[in-house]
């Protein structure tokens, strides 16, 4: 079965079982459909763990039916409210680390400007010759746009997590109440295939030129120095050959 079929069938079956929000149900598992595919699994391999599209049909027609009646979810409901106060501590912690990547990339390149620019807005970087900053200042660019890449890869990561972590629940309290679940969702950043593909290879690029720049400026400023320590020869650390 393909995912035209699957969900032409999921459709009609939900329209003969008179399922009130049908058109957000089929949209829960297309998007299914395409996180998966974009995972690298076949549509004909999707249907088949999802299942007879009839009985996941049949099921969301039972969750109606049990919501009228009502269900007992106070025990979920409070185990969820402790889960909830540790995952969002967590999130607390991971959005600090994602704002702790993304200043570091701006420093990054704040620093490679100054030191493009012959700039030292107070005094914070060390004495040196000016090409020997402006090749430290092409690593700290590459840098600073490998630090972007990753902060771009966690924040999709971190906004994927958080969908993951409230369709948990929503299937928890929709197990506790009787009603039909709705498929899970990967944790993994669900970003297509061209975007994987440069993200990747931004990083790639942006990793090789900051290592070969920093070598050659490690290489240049110890010829330019007429020694190896260089920045004892510089008095970085208030001592000068």
């Amino acid at each position: 079965m393909t995912k035209t079929e699957f969900l032409s069938r999921l459709t009609s079956e939900l329209g003969k079982n008179r399922i009130t929000d049908a058109s957000d149900i089929v949209g829960e598992y297309e998007q299914h459909f395409a996180f998966k595919l974009a995972d690298g699994f076949s549509e004909e391999e999707i249907c088949a763990k999802l299942g007879n599209p009839a009985l996941l049909a049949a099921q969301f027609e039972a969750s109606a039916d049990t919501a009228k009646s009502g269900g007992w979810r106070g025990t979920t409901v409070i185990g969820l409210c402790f889960a909830d106060l540790f995952a969002g501590l967590f999130f607390a912690l991971l959005i600090a680390w994602g704002i702790v990547m993304a200043a570091f990339s701006l420093a990054c390149g704040t620093l490679s400007v100054c030191l493009f620019g012959g700039l030292n807005l107070y005094a914070i970087i060390p004495p040196m010759p000016y090409w020997c900053g402006a090749v430290f200042g092409f690593s700290l660019a590459a840098l600073a746009v490998l630090a972007a890449a990753g902060t771009v890869y966690f924040a999709a990561f971190l906004r994927q997590f958080m969908r993951s972590f409230g369709r948990f629940q929503h299937n928890a309290l929709a197990a506790a109440s009787g009603s039909a679940v709705l498929p899970a969702l990967a944790i993994a950043p669900q970003l297509s295939a061209k975007v994987n593909r440069r993200i990747r290879s931004v990083a790639l690029v942006s990793l090789a030129i900051f290592a070969a720049c920093f070598v050659l400026g490690m290489i240049v400023s110890m010829l330019s120095a007429g020694g190896l320590p260089f920045w004892h020869i510089w008095g970085w650390f208030g001592y000068a050959a």
